[in-house]
């Protein structure tokens, strides 16, 4: 009778672990988003100069895939790919001095922006409610970044570009509205250490509200924004700063 007791016993532990370890068990999670992509700023200005693009705007298509091995109480890993083209055409508000050319108010100029970004990331879950539905997971990822810029007017003409390697912070959150829909978000960021916290450095932010479909597939309706820029503030050398907002949809399975 105690042999009996003790496998008994034994059997239900192994059963409840393994339900433990099937509901906590690693899954590949795939999600693309697309949407319209809006230039709130798009400044270059010139060394102690005001800004040479004032009002410049455009409307472009965005889209970014995104592939994530996800574990709901362990580390979850993801590898994003998020391409950027936006194209300006439009009078130049000041004049731009840079690489020993200006660039004069009033001149028409065109601008080809392309900003794309590889990242990889690592995040861990730090605080959740009761249900598990609602959480704040934090880690971070680092970006391959890769910029170029063409800038052209009728007299002069420059083309630049950048590659650069970085740490940033990154931030995943949900806050559970009902058994289906859900208010979901995530964050990569870097502040820029020069005091501009919110005007240099990288920022990338998602907010959506999210609908599951079954336990696998969601839809997320939101907005992303992306800003940040960059002032070497050198003589005869330009700053650049951005912000984009972006109307997305994305689907996950």
């Amino acid at each position: 009778m105690r042999h009996e007791t003790t496998l008994t016993l034994a059997l239900l532990l192994f059963g409840f672990s393994g339900n433990a370890l099937a509901q906590d068990q690693r899954l590949n999670r795939y999600e693309i988003e697309g949407g319209v992509l809006f230039t709130q700023t798009m400044e270059i200005h010139g060394y102690q100069q005001p800004n040479a693009t004032a009002g410049w705007n455009s409307y472009d298509p965005t889209v970014r895939f995104e592939y994530w091995s996800v574990r709901k109480e362990g580390w979850n890993f993801g590898v994003v790919v998020q391409p950027i083209y936006t194209r300006y055409a439009d009078p130049l508000t000041a004049d731009l001095n840079y690489n020993g050319s200006v660039y004069h108010a009033g001149d028409p100029g065109t601008l080809d922006y392309q900003f794309h970004t590889l990242r990889f990331t690592a995040n861990h879950r730090v605080v959740s409610s009761k249900s598990r539905e609602s959480y704040l997971r934090l880690g971070v990822s680092g970006v391959a970044r890769y910029a170029d810029l063409k800038f052209k007017t009728p007299t002069a003409s420059f083309h630049r570009t950048n590659f650069l390697v970085l740490p940033l912070a990154n931030a995943e959150w949900s806050a559970a509205l009902d058994a289906k829909h859900s208010v979901f978000g995530r964050a990569d960021f870097l502040p820029s250490p020069n005091g501009n916290v919110l005007l240099d450095g990288l920022f990338d932010v998602l907010f959506a509200f999210r609908t599951n479909l079954d336990r696998r597939k969601s839809v997320d309706a939101g907005v992303r924004l992306f800003f940040g820029g960059y002032d070497p503030n050198k003589p005869d050398d330009f700053a650049n700063r951005v912000f984009f907002i972006a109307a997305v949809a994305r689907y996950s399975w």
